[in-house]
């Protein structure tokens, strides 16, 4: 079964005419004609009803013409992956987030992502020593993380993106909103829900009543509630803030918002490729962490 052959049947059906459709190609239209002839013998259907010199698209073909359009398009989509392929092109790329670093300014960038035709992405998030392992052993192409303390990192690319702002915050319900500037003494006369992992070593909190959560979505939902405070990422809890279901509080003893840094670093070698530079200026260029 030639892909020319199905390519003709489907501008036949699309045109209307099996004479159109040659005009299209620059065959002859018996040359296609025939064609259709031959895909209709080797397949044991009848695409078209024909009437004299008129032919009509027929019952057999409405229905098989959903699963020629799908092939077609499949087949497409195949000539191009091998194309990129062969030109060195990256056709699945893998991206490691740091835990606790925001999604929400990562998004737009991402779905940019999603535009490039023929590349899968793969994302998910870890620990920042496992990502970067990770990424020295060729295991991830991508690394967006907090910002590293080396002056230079010569086995990887990188650059800085900007950064977020983590500050306190409660449900506008609870007295703390009103006793601001807040003091550690009246902070630990609350519940502290604390986004993290069990065995992160992050030092005392700010209460001896506290919650550790790693289910941010969880969490938020015990904030809304009223069940504590916490420090988390504003760029998470963004509507909440804004409809007034959560409030930030000032303290006295750390500033309002705490800005935390990031950086996006790659596998050498990767904007080399088209794909790939395109890949890292997408997310460049449209992430939406701070300046």
């Amino acid at each position: 079964m030639n892909t020319t052959h199905l390519k003709a049947l489907l501008l036949a059906i699309e045109t209307g005419s099996i004479s159109a459709a040659a005009r299209k190609l620059g065959k002859k239209q018996s040359q296609v004609s025939q064609w259709i002839s031959d895909l209709e013998i080797d397949l044991g259907v009848s695409f078209f009803d024909r009437t004299g010199n008129k032919s009509t698209l027929s019952q057999q073909g409405e229905q098989l013409l959903p699963s020629l359009t799908h092939t077609l398009a499949q087949l497409e989509k195949l000539a191009e992956k091998a194309s990129a392929l062969s030109a060195g092109e990256p056709t699945t790329i893998r991206i490691g987030i740091e835990h606790y670093v925001p999604e929400a300014p990562l998004l737009n960038a991402i779905q940019q992502l999603f535009l490039l035709p023929n590349l899968h992405v793969e994302i998910y998030r870890d620990e920042q020593a496992g990502l970067r392992d990770a990424l020295l052993n060729g295991e991830t192409d991508i690394v967006v993380q907090h910002e590293s303390n080396q002056l230079h990192q010569a086995d990887v690319e990188y650059t800085k993106l900007g950064h977020y702002l983590e500050g306190l915050v409660c449900h506008h319900s609870l007295a703390l909103t009103s006793a601001q500037p807040i003091s550690v003494d009246v902070l630990s006369e609350y519940k502290e829900l604390i986004w993290g992992q069990l065995g992160d070593e992050e030092g005392e909190g700010y209460s001896p009543d506290y919650a550790v959560i790693n289910d941010l979505t969880m969490l938020i939902k015990l904030l809304e509630a009223g069940q504590g405070f916490a420090f988390l990422p504003l760029a998470n809890i963004t509507q909440q803030i804004q409809d007034g279901t959560l409030v930030r509080l000032a303290s006295e003893f750390e500033q309002s918002e705490i800005p935390r840094r990031v950086e996006l670093s790659w596998r050498p070698g990767l904007t080399l490729s088209k794909t790939g530079h395109q890949i890292i200026e997408s997310l460049k260029q449209c992430h939406e962490f701070l300046a």
